[in-house]
């Protein structure tokens, strides 16, 4: 089976109707949760997709804490979705490439992110930033906003 995820920035889009990028992330989103099953979310999206609620940079009216918290919990507890979190077991995975000489430490999480849902058997990720990705060695990495 192939299982998908997603990052922060298509929850953000599909979560901020005043951006451009909101009604292609919420027909994914939508999508998504028709066949839970098939989608595996890693907690760290959550916390990140928390954060960014509660940030008045990226919504003009931020979530206060109890409505940020009411989405995630949606998502963690009744969405359906498959989850996961960064697992001890992952380090020797990560150690390489962070000691990589030209390894952007801008993408540190987004490699925590990555190896994390690769370690958990993601196939198939959709995110804004492909670039940051690619190194991951997703089977499929797929841009839903520009595709």
């Amino acid at each position: 089976m192939i299982l998908s995820s997603l990052d922060t920035n298509i929850l953000v889009y599909a979560a901020n109707s005043d951006c451009p990028e909101h009604p292609k992330a919420l027909a994914l989103l939508e999508s998504a949760l028709e066949k839970p099953e098939e989608w595996i979310l890693a907690d760290q999206v959550l916390f990140e997709f928390y954060k960014a609620l509660r940030n008045p940079r990226i919504f003009q009216k931020p979530l206060d804490t109890r409505a940020a918290t009411d989405r995630i919990r949606f998502l963690r507890e009744e969405s359906g979705f498959l989850f996961c979190c960064h697992d001890l077991d992952h380090w020797p995975q990560l150690v390489p490439q962070l000691e990589e000489p030209e390894f952007p430490y801008q993408q540190t999480h987004d490699l925590l992110l990555g190896t994390t849902l690769k370690c958990h058997g993601v196939n198939r990720f959709y995110t804004r930033n492909l670039k940051d990705f690619v190194r991951i060695g997703f089977d499929q990495l797929i841009n839903p906003i520009n595709p």
